[in-house]
């Protein structure tokens, strides 16, 4: 008489000798140490080849910059004197702080994973970017030079000339929850049948050359003060002459570039494959791109020159010449998805399809 075996009795167990002869599962959870729990042992299995990491990031950064930049000059002439002062300054500040936090690593190029079951199955995708907290930025600037001739008395000539070139760099770039690249050139395909009679039915995720999410909840803030005040004066005694010139030169680069939530482009020529499939399944997909929170741009800035001349009963002669550039531009980008590639293959079941159309109509 036959004997009634129980179903469960073909199933691999953990804790016991398993033979890579019986079935190709079997050989798969013989790879995992039979000390880990049961539920632990049999779970759902996941693959990866050439995947970039992910960037998690929780907290505030903060920048804080001050500069401040006063340069005097001062020619002073008592009695049947003369005094002549001249003055040069060149000054090139950079405030341009650099905030990063949340990306990930782009993937590789020419990556196979292959695997079966209820697994996830990554090759050459992008890692996931997450930003959770604030990017503050405050930079501030203070020019004012200043510029003074005085003639104190009878036959005094005062003569001061100053000349200043100042470049100030302000903005700031806030990149937060940035999703990395696909790779190119990457395969994501299941493994070999899992035993004889067995169909293939995989519910597990295919990803190749998949962008990386961007995720970013939180506050950007950059905020700019720039502050341009040159004072020029000319006093002329009685029976003095004073003479002040003074010519300045500035630039002040505020602009700021503030980047959050920004999904990963897709790679090219990849390849996702399975036979019958009911999981997620891309090749060359982009990542999704998603911002919460605000982004806030705060730019200011004061140009107040001041040129005084006081014929105080002699001459005086005030010249004052100022070029000023303000840059106070903004770019803001939050909750962009990433491009998909070019040349990506997604074949799922379609061979078992034709095959079955094909008998229906025979």
């Amino acid at each position: 008489m036959a004997e009634t075996r129980s179903l469960l009795e073909d199933l691999p167990k953990a804790g016991t000798d398993q033979h890579l002869a019986s079935n190709v599962a079997a050989g798969h959870l013989a790879l995992v140490p039979t000390w880990l729990p049961l539920d632990v042992a049999s779970g759902p299995s996941s693959n990866s080849a050439g995947s970039g990491g992910d960037g998690i990031s929780e907290g505030v950064i903060s920048s804080n910059a001050l500069a401040v930049f006063m340069p005097s000059n001062a020619a002073i002439a008592g009695p049947h004197s003369g005094a002549d002062a001249f003055q040069g300054n060149d000054a090139l500040i950079n405030q341009h702080p650099t905030e990063m936090a949340g990306i990930g690593g782009n993937g590789g190029s020419g990556n196979v994973a292959i695997g079966g079951g209820d697994g996830t199955n990554h090759a050459g995708s992008g890692g996931n970017g997450l930003f959770y907290g604030g990017l503050v930025s405050t930079e501030v600037a203070l020019f004012a030079p200043v510029n003074t001739a005085v003639a104190a008395g009878p036959g005094a000539t005062a003569h001061a000339e100053q000349s200043n070139n100042a470049l100030f760099l302000q903005g700031a770039t806030q990149i937060g929850g940035m999703g990395g690249s696909g790779g190119d050139h990457n395969v994501a395909s299941h493994g070999p049948s899992m035993s004889p009679g067995t169909a293939l039915t995989l519910t597990g995720d295919f990803y190749a050359g998949h962008g990386g999410d961007g995720y970013f909840v939180g506050t950007m803030v950059d905020v700019s003060i720039a502050i341009f005040s040159p004072i020029n004066i000319a006093i002329g005694a009685a029976g003095g002459s004073a003479e002040a010139h003074q010519t300045n030169n500035v630039i002040f680069d505020q602009g700021a570039v503030q980047i959050a939530g920004i999904g990963g482009n897709g790679g090219g020529f990849n390849l996702s494959s399975d036979t019958i499939f009911t999981g997620n399944h891309a090749g060359g997909g982009g990542g999704e791109g998603s911002s919460a929170g605000s982004m806030v741009d705060v730019n200011f800035g004061y140009f107040h020159p001041i040129n005084i001349a006081v014929p105080a009963g002699g001459t005086a002669d005030a010249q004052q010449i100022d070029h000023v550039l303000y840059d106070q531009h903004a770019l803001q980008l939050a909750g962009i998805a990433g491009h998909g590639g070019e040349g990506n293959l997604t074949d799922a079941h379609s061979a078992l399809v034709d095959d079955i159309l094909a008998f229906m109509h025979s």
